[in-house]
Parts: structure tokens; C-alpha cells; sequence
């Protein structure tokens, strides 16, 4: 299986929990909650540095999403700029039926493995946002060969995900593997785990890259063009004080809200090779 997303606070919490997404969706994807269908992003608010929708280049004409989940960074995009082409994958079917309300233009699609539903040479720009992660090891390399198959030469591929920093060790999804007695005790199934066809199988260990280790696995053919690091441990702890409301469903609580600000705040600062996330802006070379 290939899991796209497993309710990874800084991009996605599970299609059915749209009400999550308040946080600015550190850092996005999606400023608002995408119960709300008046508008998905404020394009005249200034955007964090590790936001994936920051690095997008405006002159672009189409865009994929790997593991676009309920579609919070394609809506963006899509409100920011409409002349876009938009598409997305993601492992969980509800999340994905619920993209295609949230985007309906864009061209989205189940899928469990590796490889694309595209062409090739399709998109000029690729964002994976939070979930490199999720995928396993043994496929990780096989994914980043179909970004690279459906990119147009040229094309910029926008990555971040999980730093091996100082604090990597609070990363909330790997207390189940971690802890696993306390967290069947006190969580049993949880909300991260709905929409996945083996449930919570379709969760794995988020593993904490290096830069050298994420460039290695992207593949030398790609140019980096910008590394950039964001929080140390306030972005981690906000995600453990999150989740009773997660469980709760309180997701307009103002308390959550004070949480979100502060764990976007952390994350917009560099603390470099210390921080908790890392976020590479590369470039496929023109033919």
C-alpha cells in the first residue's frame, strides 16, 4: 500500500475531519477549514517560508499534488491561480471523494502503489507536502521516479517533510509504534486511520530524513535549487496538545486555535539542521 497522507496534522488530518484543517495547515495548505466552502486561501496574507504554496512559481500552468488528500494545498492554488491545470493523488479513498468536492476542477484519483495515473511530462510544477513519510521504504524510490516521469523538463518538485532534528523523537504519530499498549488502551482505532482499506496498517513510522538522505533519495538528477528548515519543539508538542480536540471533534475550539498560531509561528522559524521539518525546492533540468 501506499499511503499517501495518515492525518499528518502539519498538511492533513483524514478526509472526514475536514474541520481540523484550521492550522494555517502549517503552512499549508488550506487557511481555512474546508467545511467552509466561501474560499480556501486568503491570496493577500503573507505566507510562511515553509509553506508549500510560497514556492510555487505563479507563471506556472499546472500543478500535481502527491498525496493531495482532501485537496487543502490544490484549492489554494486554485484560488491564488485559477489558470492552473490541477490533479492530485492519495491512498485514501474518503479523503479523495472529499478533494474532489472541495476542488472540483482538478483531476484527482485513488491510488494505492507508486505509480501515476499521468502521463508523462505533465505538470510543470510537483508538490509533496508532508508525505514522503508515509510511503514505505521499499517504494519511496519507485515514487520519486514517477515525479520525476510526469514532470515537464524544467519543472520545479517542492518537497518538505519530517527533519531529522534534535526533537524528532516527539513526532505524535510514532508514539503508536513507540508506545503501542498505551495508545490501543487509550486510542483503540483512531480518526487518523478512517478512509485506509486496511485501516490502520496504512500508517506507518514517519521517518525523519537527513538533507543528504532526502536528496540521495530523490536522485542526483534533480538540481536543488533551496533547503530550507522550519520549527524545533513547539511544532511537535502542539501536534500531542492538539489531539484531545482531534478526538473530541473540537476543532473551532479557541484554545486549538492558540496552538495553531504558535506551531505555525515555530515552524516559519530556521533553526536549521536542528529543525523538526525540512523543505527542498528542486528542479527537473530542461531538455
Amino acid at each position: 500500500m501506499f499511503p499517501g497522507t495518515s492525518g499528518e496534522p502539519t498538511k492533513k488530518w483524514a478526509a472526514a475531519h475536514n474541520g481540523m484543517l484550521s492550522f494555517p495547515t502549517v503552512a499549508h495548505q488550506g487557511r481555512k477549514s474546508l467545511t467552509d466552502d466561501r474560499h480556501i486561501d486568503h491570496p493577500n496574507m503573507p505566507l510562511n517560508p515553509m509553506d508549500g504554496l510560497a514556492w510555487i512559481d505563479p507563471a506556472g500552468s499546472s500543478l500535481f499534488d502527491l498525496g493531495c488528500n482532501v485537496g487543502e494545498l490544490l484549492g489554494a492554488v486554485a484560488s491564488r491561480y485559477p489558470h492552473f491545470k490541477l490533479a492530485g493523488v492519495d491512498v485514501n479513498q474518503s479523503a479523495i471523494e472529499t478533494a474532489r468536492r472541495n476542488v472540483p476542477n482538478a483531476d484527482l484519483h485513488q491510488c494505492d502503489g507508486p505509480l501515476l495515473p499521468f502521463a508523462s511530462e505533465s505538470f510543470d510544477q510537483v508538490t509533496c507536502i508532508e508525505v514522503i513519510e508515509h510511503i514505505p521504504a521499499s517504494q519511496r524510490r519507485a515514487a520519486m521516479e514517477e515525479v520525476w516521469r510526469v514532470l515537464k523538463p524544467g519543472g520545479k518538485f517542492i518537497v518538505r517533510c519530517p527533519h531529522a532534528g534534535i526533537f524528532q523523537g516527539l513526532d505524535a504519530n510514532n508514539l503508536r509504534f513507540r508506545l503501542p499498549r498505551l495508545h490501543r488502551a487509550i486510542i483503540r482505532r483512531g480518526l487518523r486511520d478512517d478512509g485506509y482499506r486496511d485501516d490502520s496498517a496504512g500508517v506507518v513510522w514517519h521517518h525523519h530524513f537527513s538533507r543528504d538522505e532526502l536528496v540521495d533519495l530523490i536522485g542526483p538528477r534533480f538540481a536543488v535549487e533551496t533547503t530550507r528548515y522550519g520549527g524545533l519543539m513547539l511544532l511537535p508538542i502542539g501536534d500531542l496538545l492538539r489531539w484531545p480536540f482531534y478526538r473530541l471533534r473540537r476543532y473551532q475550539n479557541p484554545v486549538l486555535k492558540v496552538i495553531d498560531r504558535v506551531m505555525t509561528w515555530d515552524l516559519g522559524i530556521d533553526y536549521g539542521r536542528a529543525s523538526f521539518t525540512i523543505l527542498l525546492v528542486l528542479r527537473k533540468p530542461a531538455n
